[in-house]
This record gives structure tokens, C-alpha cells and sequence, in this order.
């Protein structure tokens, strides 16, 4: 599945929407799409990956600068990660300064 990716806004919230494989080709894109979400000062930047396969390295390290660009205040929420790219978020460190809220359950159980 190729790459893909959005960004919303729920009320004081920016929300950026990850899917597919996310390679290091994808990095420069997924790295403006972060700076966007930041330029909203959002008080909190949720980061929906429920429907990404794989992240690459170097957008795990996009991840972690965007962290860097917020406010203090401003809460980074990663959600719905597969167990794999979960382990390399948490690998990463980004569990310390970062909501990792893992994925159900039941959609890991096939239907």
C-alpha cells in the first residue's frame, strides 16, 4: 500500500492521518505535513498511524522533531500504532515525552 496522508483539525486539536508504508522516500512530505500541523499551535497534535504497515527510521525521527517545535504546553498523542512500529516508537525513546495509545485489541484479530 503506498503512502498516504492528511491533516485535520478537531476543535484545538491538529490531527495528522498516516497510511501505508511510510519509506524514507515519504519522509520530506511527511515532514511538511508535520510543520503545517505545528504553524496551527495546536494544543494537542494526534497522530493517527491505525492505518500505516510500516515507518521508516527517519520518519520515527520526524516524530521526535516535531515535538521539539511545540509549545511546552502542547500534548503529541500517537495512536493506533501496529505492534511493530509501536516497538520502534518506544525504541526510539518517544514513549518519555510522548501519549503512545496502543492499538485495541480486537483490531488485531482478524475478522
Amino acid at each position: 500500500m503506498l503512502y498516504d496522508a492528511s491533516l485535520g483539525t478537531a476543535g484545538t486539536s491538529a490531527v495528522v492521518r498516516l497510511a501505508g508504508e511510510v519509506t524514507g522516500r515519504d519522509v520530506e512530505a511527511l515532514r511538511a505535513l508535520l510543520d503545517r500541523a505545528v504553524q496551527q499551535n495546536p494544543r494537542r497534535l494526534v497522530v493517527d498511524l491505525h492505518d500505516v504497515l510500516s515507518l521508516a527510521p527517519a520518519a520515527v525521527r520526524c516524530l521526535a522533531f516535531v515535538q521539539q517545535h511545540l509549545p511546552p504546553t502542547s500534548d503529541v498523542v500517537i495512536e493506533g500504532a501496529p505492534a511493530e512500529v509501536e516497538r520502534r516508537l518506544r525504541l526510539a525513546g518517544l514513549d518519555r515525552s510522548m501519549v503512545i495509545v496502543p492499538r485495541p485489541a480486537d483490531a488485531l484479530t482478524p475478522a
